[in-house]
């Protein structure tokens, strides 16, 4: 029942939005505008709305008052949505109007995380080091459209109420599976947390 308790304090859920910058465009692929013929499906630049958990695992050995947490979070972002030629109508009906398409990707991530707890109600933190699940959305030209990936991020929080901060952060993702997906975006967001 100890563990238990300890294990579970000072955790946090959050919600945070955020922009985002793709480091490489993805126009002119089959499946994002059909090879560009009828425009480019090229915007970097998206947002996203993302959730975590934060899960208290031990605080420091070397310094106390810091903690390192278990975080999961689950994070979407649209780089680009423009009406293309669809690739699917090109080629099983020769319909080159243009459609909505959207570049898009979803990132499920498990991270170790450091927060520095000695600060009073200001607690800055750094994920290190992270394992990322990636959707991409439309696939490659290979048709591949699972990665997995590098997941990195610093931030700080400030607490307003014990229950509840407000904070603001950067992170990277980076896919190392098929370079056609081209998985490499940051983003800057803010976020609210629950704390428990």
């Amino acid at each position: 029942a100890v563990m238990s308790t300890n294990a579970f304090a000072e955790g946090q859920v959050f919600y945070r939005y955020g922009l985002s910058h793709l480091s490489t465009d993805r126009g002119g692929q089959t499946f994002t505008d059909t090879g560009g013929a009828n425009g480019k499906n090229n915007d970097k630049n998206g947002h996203g709305f993302g959730a975590g958990l934060d899960i208290k695992l031990m605080n420091c050995p070397m310094f106390e008052s810091n903690t390192l947490l278990g975080e999961i979070f689950v994070d979407y972002n649209r780089f680009s949505n423009k009406k293309v030629a669809n690739a699917i109508d090109v080629v099983v009906a020769s319909d080159s109007s243009k459609k909505e398409v959207s570049v898009s990707e979803l990132a499920v991530v498990v991270a170790p995380k450091y927060r520095f707890d000695g600060l009073g109600k200001f607690r800055p933190w750094i994920v290190p080091a992270g394992l990322a699940f990636l959707v991409t959305s439309p696939p490659s030209n290979t048709t591949n459209y699972l990665d997995i990936g590098y997941h990195a991020g610093a931030g700080a929080e400030y607490m307003i109420v014990k229950e509840l901060s407000l904070g603001i952060d950067y992170r990277y993702t980076m896919g190392v599976g098929d370079p056609q997906l081209k998985v490499k975006y940051s983003s800057f967001g803010a976020n609210i947390g629950i704390n428990f």
